[in-house]
């Protein structure tokens, strides 16, 4: 493969991605779909032109499900993992899939916090509103609910406790002392 020929195949999108990902080991094709950030059928498309141009080996293991295929660097392949690391092109491949992954966390993160959101208003919402209708609310009422003040939420709390409380009988007392 001629010089032209390579640099036409890196150029193309995952190409050099997937040279990363493979780097000094082997690995398995759902492997490379989620490191790299490129479709399935391009990961697919990408291995199958670097098998062609010698780039990537294929071998096939047996596992518990049939067989596996994994791709492996070349010595091709390897010269150029070397020199993607010695430009820092690897490390850089590697930070932006660690920039990804933080991205879809937080992106997680959003759509979590909505759906909740959302879900509150659901159980929030009035099942039959008065819409367009005049109410008249008496003076000094309000929609929303006040919160109980600290002393009527301690004096309400000091009342379910004499509430509990049972008087103590002479009957009681007799009983304890036999």
């Amino acid at each position: 493969m001629g010089l032209d020929e390579l640099e036409a195949f890196l150029r193309k999108k995952g190409a050099a991605e997937l040279i990363t990902e493979i780097g000094t080991g082997t690995a398995t094709f759902n492997a490379l779909v989620d490191a790299v950030a490129v479709s399935g059928s391009t990961v697919s498309s990408r291995l199958s032109e670097g098998v062609e141009r010698n780039v990537f080996t294929v071998s096939h293991r047996p596992t518990e499900h049939g067989t596996e295929k994994r791709y492996e660097l070349t010595i091709l392949g390897r010269r150029v993992y070397d020199w993607a690391v010695q430009t820092e092109f690897e490390r850089k491949v590697r930070e932006l899939r660690r920039i990804r992954q933080e991205r879809e966390t937080a992106f997680e993160q959003l759509v979590g916090k909505i759906n909740r959101d959302m879900e509150i208003r659901k159980m929030v919402v009035d099942v039959d509103p008065l819409v367009d209708e005049d109410v008249e609310l008496p003076e000094g009422t309000s929609v929303v609910q006040k919160e109980p003040s600290e002393e009527a939420l301690r004096e309400a709390h000091f009342e379910r406790m004499e509430e509990s409380l049972e008087p103590i009988t002479d009957d009681q007392s007799e009983e304890n002392s036999e």
